[in-house]
């Protein structure tokens, strides 16, 4: 959602909705610049809740920016409360914003895996193929552009591996610049709505990202056994353990994503520790299951409530 042609109208729609509502609590989800008027006239009234689910660096748009010291005094004057969802993330945040922060992490509905294709027919994978997936739309901050040269290596040196890309092509470049490596060992396959069915077909999952929040990919990931190999950025950090549920690279960079594919592909030919990091990360996922996000967002709630009667 952008301001579009008419952003002020877009503003004023807002605050006539929740004054015309007379909410005890507003939940917002970025974008602050939307709910800006009915936060400085309502405040008083409605509780308004602001989760920030990514770097708190990362996630103000250009509104956002221009609106900076009004958005920063809203959340000094608790005239809205802020969330975060990971540690690394409310870390971001104090530094970005001078205060603190609620934390809740992200949870998810564990996914049904059972109705998906067939991965291995369906792309014409051998049975020894060990296969990679990377879920996310196509932007420079996912780097899918050294993910692929470093695939293209993987492959050349001999190791029976692919990668299916899958996300929507938000940025027509970056496809442009991945096309070259496409083929029966790197595809792309556009926006999907099976991604944890496919997952549970893969042995790991990739992010390489240069920052995320706490990404919705990386708890389905634990929640089918797919194993995460992540680049140590955002909430990530606070949930993958290197080598037990899931690998790390040292740093960003593509040279040492590749080393941790490396090693990740060289501990798999131990059968009983590849079973037991994918047993770890179905254990790990326990702490992510929406039933306990939500009961966390209510109990944040009741608290701001009784602290302001």
């Amino acid at each position: 959602m952008t301001p579009g042609n008419n952003p002020l109208g877009t503003v004023i729609k807002i605050f006539r909705y929740i004054r015309k509502g007379h909410f005890d609590i507003v939940q917002l989800h970025g974008f602050f610049y939307f709910y800006s008027l009915a936060i400085i006239l309502l405040h008083k009234r409605t509780h308004f809740f602001y989760t920030v689910h990514s770097d708190a660096s990362k996630e103000n748009n250009p509104w956002d920016i221009r609106l900076f010291r009004l958005k920063r005094f809203c959340f000094r004057k608790k005239w809205m409360t802020p969330i975060t969802i990971s540690h690394a993330s409310q870390e971001s945040f104090r530094n970005l914003y001078g205060c603190g922060s609620e934390m809740i992490y992200n949870g998810i509905e564990k996914p049904e895996t059972g109705n998906g294709v067939r991965l291995r027919e369906a792309f014409h994978l051998l049975p020894s193929t060990k296969v990679f997936i990377h879920p996310g739309r196509l932007s420079r901050e996912k780097n899918q552009i050294w993910l692929c040269r470093i695939f293209d290596r993987l492959v050349r040196e001999g190791n029976d591996v692919a990668l299916i890309l899958a996300g929507p092509a938000h940025f027509q470049q970056v496809l442009e610049e991945i096309s070259p490596f496409f083929s029966d060992r790197i595809m792309y396959v556009g926006e999907r709505s099976d991604i944890p069915a496919l997952m549970a077909q893969c042995l790991g999952m990739c992010l390489c990202s240069q920052y995320e929040g706490m990404p919705i990919v990386l708890l389905e990931a634990l929640a089918t056994g797919c194993v995460p190999v992540c680049t140590p950025v955002g909430g990530i950090v606070n949930v993958i353990k290197d080598g037990v549920n899931g690998v790390l690279s040292t740093e960003v960079s593509e040279e040492s994503y590749y080393q941790a594919l490396k090693g990740f592909l060289a501990s798999c030919d131990r059968p009983d520790w590849l079973q037991g990091i994918k047993e770890n990360c179905r254990q790990s996922f326990a702490g992510f299951d929406i039933r306990i996000t939500s009961k966390q967002y209510e109990e944040c709630y009741k608290k701001t409530l009784l602290r302001t009667q």
